[in-house]
């Protein structure tokens, strides 16, 4: 009897030895972190994991991150299945870029994983989930600033009775849920869209796009470009002497240090709708605004650019907001229920905005009902100065 009772227990044992356990709070949290850090996209990669790294030293947690480098929606979604398989993680922090975003949130949602979103802006990304949720705007947000900057700033300043537009954007989930959103509006606001060109930004010619945009004599410009093709296209346009009264692109290029360094003086007076970086008018932060940017920027090292402050408002409301308020241990469920509890005042994050999940159910679940947006304008050779909404002006 002695015997079968110690059998008996042995092989509950190994059953319960098989079954994999949330992770108890006692022990270091692994989460994963899938974002390019090679390719193309590897500056604005780095700089937002950077800021994600930094919001994990302010909030002084014991969580690891297990870091994988994705340069493909192929290896993005594959890095979500390493992630989940090999080190369990109940949340995965990405990504960065918007057509990596897509497929990788989409498998972390088939495998009812937390997919946490800290930069990409593609609006598909969290339409219909879960599991996934995203602290920065949209892309059709984004669309949407600039057009409302247009109409509302650009038109009555520069006396336009008859608006005409040109929409030039990627022929991906971003390019289309950025210009699908400008369209849209222009529309409705009476600004009549000319043309739409949409191009495959590894095989496009920018004296193509050039020679078609001064055909179609618009008064301004949308852009919706990442970053080598958006310089090719901004230089041809330079080169060919097609001007505009104003030309506004958004984030992946326009906005980005790398496109004015590159273009010289020929990106001064060109405009860029985008998430905020940390040079905001400290008007538009409460005092814990102003005092958590304080210590991210120290954690950080110096200066955060926009995909940096993206990451570290990402990162800080996962770790400062979400795991704090669980209790016993950690799940993708539990995560996802605290995550929907979320109440962080505007002005609270270190951009301007503050964080507020779409209700579940709800059509825009998962997505900051409160992300900020601004636009801004290089006023110099890499100096760009915020402009609009007001309360983030520097300029």
């Amino acid at each position: 009897m002695l015997r079968r009772i110690a059998f008996v227990g042995l092989v509950l044992f190994a059953l319960a030895s098989c079954v994999q356990s949330p992770v108890d709070q006692s022990h270091d949290l692994v989460l994963g972190a899938i974002y390019p850090l090679s390719g193309p996209q590897a500056p604005g990669g780095k700089a937002e994991l950077a800021g994600v790294q930094a919001a994990l030293k302010v909030a002084q947690t014991n969580l690891r991150l297990q870091v994988i480098d994705a340069t493909t929606p192929d290896a993005a979604s594959a890095a979500v299945d390493k992630l989940v398989r090999d080190y369990h993680v109940p949340a995965i922090l990405g990504t960065y870029g918007s057509t990596l975003s897509v497929a990788a949130s989409a498998r972390a949602e088939e495998l009812k994983t937390v997919y946490w979103e800290t930069g990409a802006v593609a609006d598909p990304i969290t339409a219909q989930r879960h599991y996934v949720f995203r602290t920065v705007a949209t892309g059709s947000a984004l669309g949407r600033m600039a057009v409302n900057f247009t109409h509302d700033v650009l038109v009555p300043q520069m006396n336009v009775s008859s608006p005409r537009a040109a929409v030039v954007r990627v022929n991906d989930v971003y390019g289309r849920s950025v210009g699908g959103g400008e369209e849209a509006l222009a529309r409705s606001m009476g600004i009549q869209v000319v043309d739409v060109i949409e191009y495959d930004p590894r095989a496009y010619d920018a004296e193509v796009i050039a020679a078609r945009l001064a055909a179609a004599r618009a008064d301004f410009l949308w852009d919706v470009s990442y970053l080598d093709d958006g310089i090719a296209i901004w230089q041809s346009l330079l080169q060919n002497h097609v001007s505009f009264k104003a030309a506004i692109g958004t984030s992946s290029a326009f906005c980005m240090a790398e496109f004015s360094r590159r273009v010289g003086y020929g990106s001064v007076g060109v405009y860029a709708a985008d998430k905020p970086d940390a040079d905001i008018s400290p008007a538009a932060m409460s005092p814990a605004g102003r005092a958590l940017l304080a210590k991210a920027q120290t954690a950080f090292g110096g200066s955060m650019d926009i995909p940096a402050v993206a990451g570290f408002v990402g990162g800080w409301t996962l770790f400062h907001d979400v795991l704090p308020k669980l209790s016993g241990s950690f799940t993708s469920e539990s995560i996802r229920a605290a995550a929907l509890k979320v109440d962080v005042p505007t002005g609270d994050s270190i951009n301007g905005g503050g964080v507020r999940f779409g209700a579940a159910g709800s059509l825009d679940e998962g997505q900051n009902t409160r992300a900020a947006a601004v636009i801004g304008q290089w006023q110099g050779v890499g100096v760009m100065k915020i402009l609009y909404p007001a309360a983030y002006a520097t300029g």
